[in-house]
């Protein structure tokens, strides 16, 4: 269900002078109580066997047919959603195929695992050794796989499904297409997926299948009621998608103009106040699905041409990702389409007929973000970049772009910038990584202020089935620059959002598949619908779910928006898995990975999350300038419901965000210090610190020195996440030590406002800093509201 966030504004920061002192794991979760492991290890192999046999029973009339079988069983563990066995993963025995919710308000989940009948004795012997034997350290043999387990049942296919409700929908009879991930096991054998298929009537072409290291992905024709037979016929099927395919919009200007109608006709607009900037080519605003949200009024150009109308058909692909997003879902949502609560603005900034000279770039950005807030758009959208880098130094156009999103530190303004596109041809079709490692965001996506947009992808099968896709569902894009190469490990892209894959044949190579692509809106209303990539839609769907986070938080500033965007973000497994998995590989190819859209918006009883937004002066002038003050936030805390859990374990999440003001000057360009006018650090207590030996860790002025940072503790870690102006971090603990860690500071670090004697000195910068309690089974919401009503004495729902 969805919450408020907690939003506090300044009322819970104590300033305390500051002088920078000079600078030279959770617990095992405690399983389910049970009355005696004899019992309890009876009962689920009790279970078990009855759930075996139910799936063997299935497969009779099969064998009685001659039909291949799956030689085993898919069965669904129940278990608690942070006990989930590892035991159930072996070379031999179980093999755990999908994990799934039971439902949203359950704690559990379902862990559905493949057992052949070969090694179907596995799960009695782990259970008679939890039963009867124990470990030197005198605990159950086999514990963390028998005693959390809650229940086993036989699997259907609605587990195997990748929604429930998505599988319920189907027609019965209907013929459509689905996705069918198989898990390659030692046994895998694509000869006996074959015979399935072709036994099934099941239409499909064995040569196009997607081959991973871990799983191979068919494309596959049947219906729902075929569908349901699967599991009876063919072994280790982690997965079942309905396959969606985007040609279907754009497969003729006929059909394009047909689907424009209907989604024109269906879409529901609302007035409201929260408006993008679309910085591009222009726009088509005649466009049957943008016209009632681009008036004249609200279209501008900052290049010396005579018109604002898009003459290269990118501006309006742009523009309809910010309003609507992927016309490929809306299509497959029809009657439930979503209302669209923004409005857009357009300003160009390039034409096929018009060029700048690279050193003048800059002047037309700033023009470009000016006239575009003139016409009520805080928010701007720009996929336009250069095709240099230079190792992530400030070029002239980032400095521009980072003067004008602090704009005088008003600090009112958000733009989301592409990394940049690498070229078709520069691109390994054997090694896509590699190819991303060596292209470079471009410039101005180096900016400080600006969110920089990546790309990754969840497209991976092409409309020509003779091709693939040559990166993994939910893996880095291969048209997305990042700062790998760069010298400066600032972490850039901060987010990366749906961008695209290429396909590769033998034939044909390397091409951008339309089914690889989103759809969006096209400047030719001749063609209405058009495809659409790289890190420019994925800029554009960045700048859309911005829009939809401030329309949920209305109060919040552009500070807090960028800040809850990243603090959302999550790296998806496969981004886990790249070089090994360590973050110092993985941030400079997908930053903080992919946001979220309901955690960005919404806090929720198992999560939640305050808003502070501050402003805290530096430095301050004397004999020498020198540092001021910093902010100690005391949080109103749910210290006793916090104690009461235990060892549950939580995960505590913090994001900063505030702007510079840039000096892009020779200095600047080469000593990251004299660059940013100020920079700001976080820090959290320890469990072991008191508030005392906490303050004194960073300020010299709060006495010696006594006590260590846990630097291990963190994920990014605190030197590299202090390299950016929105840094997040975050670690897991038990809830008891975090009932303890309810103390944060925020402190000014190096920056040219302190090394210049200018007036400058005496500024204040301003800051969001997002702070969020996450639950695996407590809710933790009310909690959290009760200790903020205790402190301020008002109830949080009418502040916000």
């Amino acid at each position: 269900m969805h919450k408020k966030h907690f939003f506090l504004g300044n009322q819970i920061a104590e300033n305390k002078g500051f002088t920078p002192q000079l600078q030279g794991g959770g617990s095992p979760a405690e399983f389910p109580q049970y009355d005696n492991r004899r019992a309890h290890a009876d009962a689920l192999k009790q279970q078990y066997a009855n759930a075996f046999a139910n799936a063997i029973n299935e497969q009779e009339p099969l064998l009685q047919y001659g039909q291949h079988t799956a030689d085993g069983a898919y069965l669904d563990f129940t278990v608690p959603q942070n006990m989930i066995p590892s035991s159930l993963d072996t070379q031999r025995g179980a093999r755990i195929m999908k994990i799934h919710k039971k439902d949203s308000e359950d704690d559990n989940v379902d862990v559905t695992v493949f057992v052949s009948n070969k090694h179907k004795d596995w799960f009695d012997k782990k259970a008679d050794k939890f039963a009867t034997a124990e470990t030197e350290k005198k605990k159950p043999c086999n514990e963390s796989l028998i005693a959390p387990i809650q229940g086993i049942s036989s699997t259907k296919i609605e587990s195997l499904f990748e929604s429930k409700d998505e599988y319920e929908a189907l027609g019965p009879a209907e013929e459509m297409g689905f996705e069918l991930w198989i898990c390659k096991t030692d046994d895998y054998n694509i000869n006996d997926i074959q015979i399935v298929l072709d036994d099934l009537s099941i239409k499909y072409q064995i040569e196009q299948r997607l081959q991973f290291a871990d799983v191979d992905v068919f494309l596959i024709t049947t219906n729902k009621t075929v569908l349901a037979q699967l599991p009876y016929h063919m072994a280790n099927i982690s997965e079942i998608r309905r396959y969606k395919q985007p040609s279907i919009l754009t497969e003729s200007s006929e059909v394009s103009r047909e689907w424009t109608d209907i989604l024109a006709n269906e879409l529901q607009f609302e007035e409201s106040d929260v408006h993008i900037g679309i910085l591009d080519s222009g726009v088509n605003n005649a466009h049957p699905l943008i016209v009632q949200a681009l008036p004249d009024s609200r279209m501008s150009t900052a290049i010396n041409v005579q018109d604002n109308l898009d003459h290269i058909d990118h501006g309006t692909g742009m523009a309809g990702l910010v309003l609507i997003g992927d016309l490929t879902k809306l299509a497959y949502d029809r009657g439930n389409l979503p209302v669209v609560q923004h409005n857009l603005a357009s300003v160009k900034i390039v034409d096929a007929n018009y060029s700048t000279a690279p050193s003048f770039y800059g002047a037309v950005i700033e023009d470009a973000i000016s006239q575009s807030q003139d016409m009520g758009a805080d928010i701007d959208c720009m996929a336009v970049t250069d095709s240099i880098s230079d190792d992530g130094k400030p070029t002239s156009s980032s400095a521009a772009l980072d003067e004008s999103i602090y704009h005088s530190g008003e600090c009112d303004r958000l733009v989301l910038v592409s990394a940049g596109n690498i070229y078709q041809d520069d691109v390994d079709a054997t090694n896509y990584i590699k190819s991303c490692k060596a292209n470079a965001i471009n410039s101005p996506a180096q900016a400080w202020n600006a969110l920089t947009v990546g790309a990754y992808t969840e497209l991976s099968i092409p409309a020509d089935k003779t091709a693939k896709g040559i990166a993994p569902p939910k893996g880095v894009s291969p048209y997305s620059c990042t700062s790998f190469s760069w010298h400066e490990e600032r972490v850039k892209p901060e987010i990366v959002m749906e961008g695209g894959n290429l396909a590769y044949s033998p034939s044909m190579g390397l091409y951008p598949d339309e089914d690889l692509c989103l759809i969006t809106t096209s400047n030719d209303l001749r063609s209405p619908l058009e495809t659409f990539n790289a890190t420019s839609a994925a800029t554009a769907l960045a700048a859309r779910l911005a829009a939809k986070i401030k329309v949920e938080n209305p109060n919040l500033s552009m500070l807090s928006i960028r800040a809850l965007m990243v603090h959302s973000a999550r790296w998806t497994d496969e981004m886990k898995s790249i070089d090994g998995g360590r973050p110092q590989d993985i941030i400079p190819l997908c930053g903080y990975g992919v946001p979220d859209e309901d955690i960005a918006a919404y806090s929720s009883e198992k999560y939640a999350t305050y808003v502070f937004e501050n402003e805290l002066k530096p430095y301050k002038s004397g004999g020498t300038n020198t540092y001021n003050e910093m902010h100690f936030y005391a949080l109103p805390w749910p210290v006793d419901v916090l104690e009461a859990m235990h060892d549950e374990v939580v995960t505590l999440r913090i994001t900063l965000s505030y702007y510079v003001e840039p000096a892009p000057g020779k200095s600047g360009k080469n000593n990251k210090y004299r660059y940013p006018s100020a920079t700001l650090r976080f820090d959290v207590k320890t469990p072991i610190e008191n508030d005392s030996e906490f303050l004194a860790r960073h300020n010299k002025l709060e006495g010696k020195k006594t006590s260590d940072n846990n630097s291990t503790r963190w994920n990014i870690g605190q030197q590299r996440r202090e390299r950016g102006t929105v840094q997040s971090d975050w670690f897991s603990c038990t809830a008891q030590e975090l009932a303890s860690c309810g103390q944060i500071v925020v402190f000014p670090g190096p920056g040219w406002w302190k090394e210049r004697k200018l007036e400058n000195v005496d500024n204040k910068i301003k800051y969001s800093l997002v702070v969020s309690i996450q639950t695996e089974k407590t809710e933790i919401y009310q909690a959290v509201e009760t200790a903020i009503a205790n402190r301020i004495a008002i109830p949080i729902s009418n502040h916000y």
